[in-house]
C-alpha cells in the first residue's frame, strides 16, 4: 500500500509483521474504502487521567459513519520472543512520515524496561483485525494499529462500534445511538459482558482501572445489579424464548417475544450496551409482522433500518423493502391467521347441552 508522503518505494502507509505464507494473499488491488464524512465528526483532546481521547464535534445521530481508517501498522497478537523486539523495531523507519507520527502520537503504557517504544504502543492500541489464511495453515490472530481510532479510549458502555473490511483493508467506526457534541467517543478493548472485576482485570494488561459510568458504581449492591444484567444478557439466547420456534407454538402468548425483547432492550440502555440491540429491535418487528400489526412493525423496522443504514446496508435495504411493502415479508400476519382460525375451532366446539324446558 503506496503513501505519497513516502520518500521511496520501500516506505509505506502501513507496516505489516505477519507470516510468511499471509503475504502472497495481501497482494492485490484494494476496494476503496466507504466514504468517510466531509466533514470531521470528531475531535483529539484531554480526557484527564485517561490522558488523550477522541470527542464527538457535532451531535451525531446513531447509525451514523463516524470516520474511515486505515492501519499503520499490523503486528501478530502473539510472536516468538527470540525476533519481536527485532521485527517491531523494524516497522518504523518502513513507514511514512505522517504514519510515523501518527504512531508515535498513541498511549503506550508499557515502560522501556519491558519493551521497546513501537512493541508498547502496538501492545496498548491494536485491535483484532481478520487477514487471510493460507490453506491448511494454523489460523492467527493479528493486531491493526491505526491513527485515528486507536485513540478512542476503553469504555464498558459504548456508543460506537467498529466494523473491518479487508477488501479495503480499512476499518469504519459507526454511532450505536445518539451521540452529543462534546461527548467522548469510546471503543471496546474487552469482554463488556464479563462481571466487573473479571472486566477490571482483563484490563490490567493496558495499566489502568476502568472508572466508566458502569464500573465507578456507588456500592456493591449496584456492582451485584450490573453483574447480573450483564450475565443475563450473555445467555440470553440460551435462556430465552426464540422468534422462530414461538411463531408456531400457539401455546404461547402472542406478545411473548415482544415482552422478552423489550426487557433485553431494557437491560441494554441500563448498561450501555448498544452493540447488541440490533437483534432484538429486529425480533420485535418481525413479531409484530406475524402479528399483522402494521403500526408497530412500521415503527421497530425503521428502527433497524436508521441503525443498519451505514453498517449493515444489505439487512437496511430488507427492512426498507418491507416497510415499503409490508405484506412481502412472506409470513406476513401468519400467527393472527392461526389464532383466527384456534378461535374458530374453539367457538364451533361450545355447544350448548343444557335441556330446553
Amino acid at each position: 500500500m503506496s503513501d505519497s508522503a513516502g520518500s521511496s518505494s520501500t516506505v509505506t502507509a502501513c507496516a505489516m509483521l505477519v507470516d510468511a505464507p499471509v503475504v502472497p494473499l495481501l497482494f492485490r488491488p484494494l476496494r476503496i474504502p466507504p466514504s468517510g464524512p466531509t466533514t470531521s465528526n470528531f475531535f483529539i483532546a484531554d480526557a484527564g487521567s485517561k490522558g488523550a481521547g477522541m470527542f464527538a464535534a457535532r451531535d451525531i445521530p446513531a447509525g451514523a459513519l463516524i470516520l474511515v481508517d486505515r492501519p499503520v501498522v499490523v503486528v501478530p497478537s502473539s510472536v516468538s520472543s527470540s525476533w519481536k523486539r527485532e521485527a517491531f523495531d523494524a516497522l518504523l523507519p518502513r513507514i511514512s512520515q505522517k504514519s510515523r507520527d501518527a504512531l508515535l502520537a498513541l498511549a503506550n503504557c508499557h515502560s522501556l524496561s519491558k519493551c521497546p517504544v513501537i512493541e508498547g504502543i502496538a501492545l496498548t492500541n491494536a485491535f483484532q483485525i481478520a487477514l487471510p489464511t493460507p490453506p491448511l495453515a494454523a489460523p492467527q490472530e493479528y493486531g491493526g494499529v491505526f491513527p485515528d481510532i486507536s485513540r478512542a479510549n476503553h469504555s464498558c458502555g459504548l456508543n460506537t462500534a467498529v466494523k473491518w473490511d479487508l477488501a479495503s483493508f480499512s476499518v469504519s467506526m459507526y454511532s450505536l445511538r445518539d451521540v452529543r457534541a462534546g461527548e467522548e467517543i469510546h471503543n471496546q478493548y474487552i469482554d463488556v459482558l464479563a462481571s466487573r472485576a473479571e472486566r477490571r482485570a482483563q484490563l490490567a494488561r493496558y495499566d489502568f482501572e476502568c472508572m466508566c459510568v458502569h464500573c465507578d458504581l456507588p456500592d456493591e449492591a449496584a456492582v451485584a445489579r450490573s453483574d447480573a444484567a450483564r450475565a443475563e444478557l450473555r445467555n440470553w439466547r440460551h435462556l430465552r424464548p426464540r422468534l422462530l420456534p414461538w411463531v408456531n407454538d400457539m401455546c404461547r402468548a402472542d406478545d411473548t417475544i415482544i415482552v422478552s425483547n423489550l426487557r433485553a432492550l431494557e437491560l441494554i440502555v441500563q448498561e450501555g450496551l448498544y452493540g447488541m440491540q440490533v437483534p432484538f429491535i429486529e425480533e420485535i418487528a418481525l413479531s409484530y409482522a406475524v402479528l399483522d400489526d402494521e403500526p408497530q412493525f412500521r415503527v421497530w423496522a425503521q428502527k433497524v433500518v436508521d441503525l443498519c443504514l451505514g453498517q449493515d446496508p444489505v439487512r437496511a435495504v430488507k427492512f426498507a423493502g418491507w416497510i415499503a411493502n409490508p405484506r412481502s415479508y412472506k409470513q406476513w400476519g401468519w400467527r393472527a391467521k392461526q389464532r383466527l382460525l384456534l378461535d374458530n375451532k374453539k367457538s364451533s366446539l361450545d355447544i350448548d347441552f343444557s335441556i330446553p324446558w
